[in-house]
């Protein structure tokens, strides 16, 4: 259940990025009525990998964490949205991100409609 709901925040945020934001644009969709499950499929292989890849990324830069006080997970948050971009552009159903500088905005937009959805969500199911 909490990774169902991981997914569907992460679309939910991947869909502002793809607003927000002209350097991440969604690949695959033509259509809109598949629109939705394009953006869910995205946002399930960025649940994926924020599950398995980001606790290790996190506990290699942990002596970057302590420098920057704080702030160098914007970075990890990129890096992992652009291993998402990756991945998702050998599927062809999901977002592609151009360059680190966008990959730094979409990681904050993320983490930003991540932390204010977490507030209304129950404790079972929050991150």
């Amino acid at each position: 259940m909490k990774f169902v709901v991981r997914a569907i925040v992460n679309a939910l945020a991947l869909w502002l990025c793809v607003v927000l934001l002209p350097g991440i644009t969604l690949t695959g969709a033509t259509q809109s009525p598949y629109l939705v499950l394009y953006y869910l499929a995205a946002g399930a292989i960025l649940a994926a990998i924020n599950f398995l890849v980001r606790p290790i990324l996190v506990v290699l830069s942990i002596p970057l964490y302590i420098v920057t006080l704080g702030l160098f997970f914007l970075v990890v948050n990129a890096v992992v949205l652009l291993i998402a971009s990756w991945l998702t552009g050998f599927l062809n159903v999901g977002i592609a991100v151009y360059g680190f500088g966008w990959a730094l905005l979409g990681g904050i937009v993320i983490g930003l409609v991540n932390t204010i959805v977490d507030w209304f969500l129950p404790a079972k199911v929050r991150r």
